[in-house]
């Protein structure tokens, strides 16, 4: 059966060339990760003047591609969406100068893999009993 996406969580990411904090753009990149989600959404914001900031895609966990770069979207343009598994390993590279926001939208199917399998020990790759990990912090 198809997972019925039953949860969201949203909020807004910031990416700048010198991430005081002032305008909650908190960091210059983000490392490779994979997202607690089945599904993520990511809207790039804000103004058109950023430079770098690309949206890396290093295959997705659990495949032979793992790790390997796979796609590269450069410079997201503002207003445009990207969909991807949150398996997809992805990252996003320094960026250069200005500011870059994104609103990112996590969807979760806790009536499908959840049901069965702690998010926590799927990303982990964790198979013992080390679990601390439930509902109350997903």
């Amino acid at each position: 059966p198809i997972p019925i996406l039953d949860w969201r969580q949203g909020y807004v990411a910031g990416y700048s060339a010198d991430p005081t904090g002032s305008k909650g753009a908190t960091r210059h990149r983000l490392v490779p990760h994979t997202d607690d989600a089945e599904v993520t959404l990511n809207c790039c914001l804000g103004e058109e003047t950023f430079e770098g900031g690309n949206v890396e895609f290093y295959g997705l966990r659990g495949t032979p591609e793992e790790g390997q770069l796979v796609g590269r979207v450069h410079r997201p343009n503002v207003g445009t969406a990207l969909l991807h598994s949150g398996r997809h390993l992805h990252a996003v590279s320094n960026v250069s100068s200005g500011d870059r926001y994104a609103l990112i939208v996590w969807a979760r199917s806790w009536g499908h893999l959840r049901s069965n399998t702690c998010p926590c020990c799927f990303l982990n790759r964790r198979q013992d009993s080390t679990c601390i990990c439930d509902k109350r912090w997903n």
